[in-house]
């Protein structure tokens, strides 16, 4: 008896298998694929959330500074046109004038300068000595100008800078000085004060100390990385 076996049957399973191994490597690769695509999305959309989160903020804060300079700007000419010279001084806009005589702008600026200039400080404290009569009179102090940064920043504070004077005046020269000292466009603290001499000459030595502020830089002076 001949038995007839079916031919080719296990190429017929290989190649069933084959196919079964291809469709699933293909959904694999598909769903793999799928996958990194919706992270991505995902990822693209939340930077852009994140994007036009920070942009409205932006818009928000210059809203508020147009706003805050429009208020200023009125400020400032209500404040330099009501009372030109708030200290009694002549009304001038010339450059090269000097308190008590100027506008309001300008003695407020030579009030707190926004730069460390020590020549001019010492002109402004001999012209007060000559002024008030003070003979023999004496200025010392440090010009740290090599050392002392004025760079503008976003919230500038005042800088300190000592002097010493001394001279031979009278007694009254001596409370003229004083007062000329304290009601001066600049500020001046009186850290010390010595007096001798007689009636009719008094030698009077003090020790003082002014300040200058850095110039305030608008800007938040960082930047924000949106991720």
């Amino acid at each position: 008896m001949n038995l007839k076996l079916p031919q080719f049957k296990g190429s017929q399973m290989d190649n069933s298998q084959k196919r079964l191994i291809i469709l699933i490597s293909l959904s694999v690769v598909v769903t793999i694929f799928c996958l990194v695509s919706s992270k991505a999305l995902l990822d693209y959309a939340s930077y852009h959330r994140h994007e036009l989160a920070a942009k409205r903020e932006v818009i928000k804060q210059l809203e508020a500074n147009i706003a805050t300079a429009n208020s200023l700007a009125g400020q400032y000419q209500s404040f330099n046109s009501v009372n030109p010279n708030f200290i009694g001084g002549k009304n001038t806009t010339d450059p090269n004038t000097s308190p008590p005589d100027g506008d309001n702008a300008r003695l407020v600026l030579d009030a707190l300068p926004s730069k460390y200039d020590f020549p001019a400080l010492i002109s402004s404290v001999s012209k007060i000595l000559t002024n008030d009569g003070v003979a023999s009179p004496g200025i010392a102090g440090s010009d740290l100008s090599a050392t002392t940064s004025a760079a503008s920043s976003v919230s500038p504070s005042p800088v300190e800078i000592q002097l010493a004077i001394n001279g031979l005046t009278s007694y009254g020269g001596a409370q003229n000085l004083i007062a000329d000292l304290e009601r001066s466009i600049r500020p001046f603290n009186i850290t010390t004060l010595d007096f001798g001499g007689t009636n009719s000459t008094i030698s009077i030595s003090a020790g003082l100390s002014t300040y200058f502020q850095p110039a305030k830089m608008l800007g938040s002076g960082t930047t924000k990385e949106v991720k």
